[in-house]
């Protein structure tokens, strides 16, 4: 298990999120390219898989639930299944962050959902610094 102080924290790439949007296309490649930029660098990748809330319109282990077809969790790579909108309750992400000595987290996914705000607040509460990448 390599150590790193920096993970890209990839929040939204189920076709749940992604599919159906007029952007879909250009978002999932840019996206694709932080997420190869980043394993490049060395950095940690760790995916996020959310549990459908309730009341979603889809459901946990259904076609929408799946990685959308641009993103893969590759060897080296941590995923990480939610249940709640903060990936950091009643999971080991936070654990398993600093086990790989990852300070710094950059999210990458939908700003301005109620998985991105609980997220970054349950990493800040867990003690990372958290560094947004910047849209290409």
């Amino acid at each position: 298990m390599p150590l790193t102080p920096h993970a890209l924290l990839l929040l939204h790439a189920q076709r749940a999120f992604l599919d159906g949007r007029a952007d879909e296309r250009a978002l999932a490649r840019a996206w694709a390219h932080q997420t190869l930029a980043a394993r490049a660098q060395g950095w940690l990748v760790a995916v996020v898989q959310w549990d459908a809330p309730p009341g979603a319109d889809w459901t946990t282990l259904s076609k929408p639930w799946t990685l959308h077809p641009d993103f893969r969790v590759e060897h080296g790579d941590l995923l990480v299944r939610a249940g709640t909108p903060n990936a950091f309750a009643a999971s080991d992400l936070g654990a398993a962050l600093h086990t790989r000595a990852v300070q710094t987290l950059h999210p990458l996914g939908l700003p301005d959902t109620p998985e991105w705000t609980a997220t970054v607040a349950g990493a800040q509460t867990q003690g990372f610094v958290v560094a947004p990448l910047k849209p290409l």
